[in-house]
């Protein structure tokens, strides 16, 4: 069972990263793109078949994620 955990900026919070890229594109002669959000994921690989989605959510809060400038989204693939 693999459970993928998207994390990115709340809204409101300055990614210079991603504006940095947008500006580039904009360089670049592209004006259609309105944002990007740049965010990360982990793949979490269990060998067991239990739903485990709930612990995950745990690990997502206080380990993978900042709560106070990032949310997290859990998927479970499979």
């Amino acid at each position: 069972m693999i459970f993928r955990v998207y994390i990115n900026f709340k809204p409101g919070i300055l990614d210079p990263e991603a504006e940095a890229i947008m500006q580039t594109i904009k360089n670049m002669g592209n004006k259609s793109i309105e944002k990007i959000i740049k965010g990360k994921f982990f793949d979490i690989h269990l060998d067991d078949k239990k739903d485990y989605f709930k612990e995950i959510e745990k690990i997502s809060e206080n380990l993978l994620s900042n709560p106070v400038i990032e949310n997290f989204k859990i998927i479970k693939k499979n």
